[in-house]
């Protein structure tokens, strides 16, 4: 069985996807700074192996490139361990999204290839939300154009600046986290509920404002689909409804390398 590799390489996170016979048939997340590491290749290619999935059988591997800075890691994996080539989106084959961005070169490819699959899951208008590192919303208009977007902090960034800024508070945020899984927000009677619901709280109230904000622009009746690796801890405690598409952004890669295939 032929089968292609698709990995958006984060800041973080390394979010891959094995698709064959019109599916998905494996896909997890490995921290990013294990790609390109023996670790990180044996995980990867032990999870390929328990899903039946041959290496040698491998036509291609396509990569969105959220973190450039990780592009060697990912295309060595490809080429080393996959033994296949590599197509870069927004480098080797384009990402056909319509937008009004006063500069569409700004615009991260991964963010395109939201609104990409996002308007084929739930039609337009919609307003896609991101929860990963950074807390992204964007708004895609009734004739298919992204025309707004807003960029916040996400959880790794906001954790990453609490422990550089009160390290004192190591263990409580520690604690907070391990606390973050919970159906229901802590009350805040101590330190480590006051980060869990700060956080967490504080995230949810984010995304609810950016959502009211894209959907002003668009319609207030427009469909939000969410994604990202945070979208199961945040999405439960916002207001606002949305779809849960955990394969967005690789339901986008997919749609555009496939579509240049086509031509």
């Amino acid at each position: 069985m032929s089968w292609v590799w698709y990995a958006d390489v984060g800041n973080c996170t390394v979010h891959w996807g094995a698709w064959a016979e019109q599916q998905w048939q494996a896909s997890d997340r490995l921290a990013a700074d294990l790609l390109g590491s023996q670790q990180g290749n044996d995980l990867l290619l032990t999870a390929l192996q328990e899903a039946g999935l041959n290496t040698a059988d491998c036509e291609k591997a396509v990569l969105c490139l959220s973190s450039p800075a990780r592009r060697n890691q990912a295309e060595q994996f490809a080429v080393n361990q996959l033994e296949t080539d590599v197509a870069v989106a927004g480098d080797d084959f384009p990402v056909e999204v319509a937008t009004d961005y006063y500069d569409p070169a700004q615009i991260g490819v991964d963010r395109l290839l939201n609104a990409l699959a996002a308007i084929q899951r739930v039609g337009k208008p919609c307003v896609v939300v991101d929860f990963g590192s950074c807390l992204t919303c964007e708004a895609i208009t009734r004739q298919g154009v992204l025309t707004a977007g807003a960029i916040a902090a996400g959880l790794p960034v906001m954790l990453s600046g609490l422990r550089a800024l009160v390290p004192h508070l190591h263990t409580e945020i520690e604690e907070a986290m391990n606390m973050s899984g919970v159906n229901a927000l802590p009350s805040g009677h101590n330190t480590a509920q006051g980060l869990t619901l700060g956080i967490v709280g504080g995230l949810a109230g984010s995304a609810d404002r950016l959502i009211s904000i894209m959907r002003r622009k668009v319609g207030r009746k427009a469909s939000v689909i969410a994604t990202g690796g945070d979208m199961h801890l945040v999405m439960p405690h916002c207001e606002a409804r949305m779809i849960a598409a955990e394969m967005l952004t690789l339901d986008g890669l997919r749609l555009a390398y496939e579509a240049s295939q086509d031509h």
